[in-house]
């Protein structure tokens, strides 16, 4: 697999249609019969934190037409066994199959610095890097670590001074300010692209009268993904944008496209119908061909 990277703000992909991070875990859903790799530009793996999470106690997820609600909370094996795995060869079948996308959480300043100090030897096996910026559902970390906005433009710069060539990509939510202007504070420390949105809080109750505090995506998101990547595009035109959030459809990927993404991002519409991907990178293509 190539895993080329053209720093001048692009991704080289076969198609611009990338799985996104959590619904997918580490490959699992890609060892299903007949999964459609031939329309899979990119995979993102689960967010890998500093330290193993054993993540939330159920219940976790709550479904019905038109949204989900998870709570998962980032559970992960943490940075030193995620390794231990790498070198051993755990995921040499993912790198045969498409480009791999790394994404990287801490709790702390400190951990996303020491974080992306450890993957460094190994960055040049991945497509690029994203740091999630934007789970709801964990109490440090994630959406939390922009409340400092201080201290998230200083650690967005010590990133860049660890890691200074590899494709870095800031994911983030719609909450903790207007997301068009984090992504200019990505930008400006020198950052490559952004995905926009991740989940937004939420809340419900299940079948079981339980209640469920965590992130909503589904269909539902489409709209409020629409507008943060135009209001992105609009004030970032420099940067790569991956675009996420409810995109179920080919039509509605193409409506990504048309204010402002460079690719789509495709998440919960894995645990309805994986082989959807397939009509959407198709009509990405065709899309694209038309617009040349």
């Amino acid at each position: 697999m190539d895993n080329s990277v053209n720093r001048e703000g692009r991704l080289e992909l076969s198609v611009p249609v990338i799985i996104a991070s959590g619904p997918a875990g580490f490959g699992e859903y890609g060892k299903l019969e007949d999964f459609p790799w031939q329309d899979v530009g990119a995979f993102t793996l689960k967010t890998v934190t500093f330290k193993k999470k054993e993540g939330n106690k159920p219940p976790r997820m709550y479904a019905k037409d038109g949204y989900v609600i998870n709570r998962i909370g980032l559970e992960n094996p943490g940075i030193h066994e995620f390794l231990e795995v790498l070198q051993a060869g755990e995921f040499d079948w993912l790198f045969e199959k498409t480009s791999v996308i790394l994404s990287l959480g801490g709790d702390s300043f400190e951990e996303y610095v020491e974080i992306s100090k450890l993957i460094k030897p190994y960055a040049n096996r991945f497509k690029a890097i994203e740091y999630n910026f934007s789970c709801p559902n964990v109490k440090h970390g994630g959406l939390s670590i922009i409340a400092n906005k201080d201290e998230w433009i200083k650690l967005l710069y010590e990133i860049r001074t660890v890691l200074d060539e590899e494709f870095l990509i800031a994911k983030l939510g719609i909450e903790g300010g207007f997301v068009e202007h984090q992504a200019k504070i990505v930008s400006e420390a020198g950052w490559d692209g952004v995905t926009v949105i991740n989940t937004v809080r939420g809340l419900m109750f299940n079948d079981e009268g339980e209640m469920i505090v965590g992130g909503l995506s589904g269909p539902n998101l489409l709209p409020i993904a629409l507008r943060a990547v135009f209001e992105v595009r609009k004030m970032n035109p420099e940067l790569y944008i991956i675009a996420s959030g409810g995109i179920y459809t080919g039509d509605d990927a193409i409506k990504m496209l048309k204010v402002g993404a460079d690719a789509v991002s495709v998440g919960s519409l894995l645990f309805k119908n994986e082989k959807m991907i397939s009509q959407i990178a198709n009509r990405v293509r065709e899309y694209l061909g038309n617009s040349n």
